[in-house]
């Protein structure tokens, strides 16, 4: 059973009638006129992405690379490319979140871009949001337009930890709070949750598209961590979990494929380009 609705005092950033998934609902009156479902949410869940954690500020690699970036040690990302020897240390002491499923912000980044840059997207038919491994939400606006480049994805999003919002001035294009999954999947509310995962039942993912396209809101749960599956806190949302191929594959090779099927599930392209039959 999902858990109570989270109190409204707590989701005041979330949106003024307190729902995540309205948070940019301008379209929603236009989409709920359409023969198609309301919107695809998708949620990358348990992301490695998370801030330096306290136990390891003072590892030399941590202080040396924060020097190096003019910030304090507390205000950057982890990311295993520059932090390895610190999260060896890491993978050592009781940490409650599994060493090699952390520090992978690259994850992020690239999952974002297949997603967003997407017809699917800018016909006000995707919500995207990321959940990460220490309970935060991130909401993305679907105006926003992510920097291409990793260093500068990486500033925005300390930026955005920092001051739980970017910009912070104006209609918000990123929004962060803390906040569970399953807080996150009792606001939305969806008809139906979907994930993939190698334990999952095997499935073409344009069939899981298929399906997906005749719910009315359904929503779709895709790891954000390079290794190992969901906690069990996770499991216990998911209907039903697919595995769309014998080899794990990256969550934005998933993510990106997923929502081109569901584009051609509900007949998006045809619609964009104004063709009846193909060629």
């Amino acid at each position: 059973m999902l858990p109570l609705l989270p109190q409204a005092n707590d989701l005041t950033t979330l949106g003024a009638d307190g729902s995540a998934c309205n948070l940019f609902a301008d379209q929603e009156q236009e989409l709920r006129s359409r023969r198609v479902p309301l919107a695809l949410t998708l949620v990358l869940v348990e992301s490695a992405l998370q801030l330096v954690p306290n136990e390891i500020l003072s590892h030399p690699q941590i202080k040396h690379y924060a020097k190096k970036r003019r910030k304090a040690a507390d205000e950057i990302l982890l990311d295993r490319s520059f932090h390895h020897s610190a999260m060896q240390r890491l993978a050592r002491m009781p940490y409650p979140i599994p060493a090699d499923k952390m520090g992978r912000p690259d994850i992020v980044h690239n999952t974002l871009l297949q997603v967003l840059e997407t017809p699917l997207n800018w016909e006000g038919l995707l919500r995207v949001f990321v959940h990460t491994q220490d309970e935060h939400v991130i909401s993305i606006n679907p105006k926003v337009r992510l920097p291409k480049n990793y260093i500068r994805f990486i500033g925005l999003i300390e930026q955005l930890f920092a001051k739980k919002r970017v910009p912070k001035e104006g209609e918000p294009l990123l929004r962060i709070e803390r906040m569970s999954l399953q807080q996150l999947a009792t606001i939305c509310g969806p008809t139906e949750v979907l994930g993939f995962s190698t334990q999952g039942k095997p499935a073409f993912i344009r069939d899981v598209a298929e399906f997906a396209s005749t719910l009315k809101s359904p929503l779709t749960l895709i790891g954000g961590f390079p290794r190992g599956h969901f906690t069990e806190k996770t499991k216990q949302l998911v209907k039903e979990t697919f595995s769309v191929d014998k080899r794990p594959l990256d969550a934005w090779v998933v993510a990106g494929r997923f929502v081109y099927d569901f584009e051609w599930s509900i007949g998006l392209a045809k619609t964009r380009l104004k063709i009846q039959k193909p060629m």
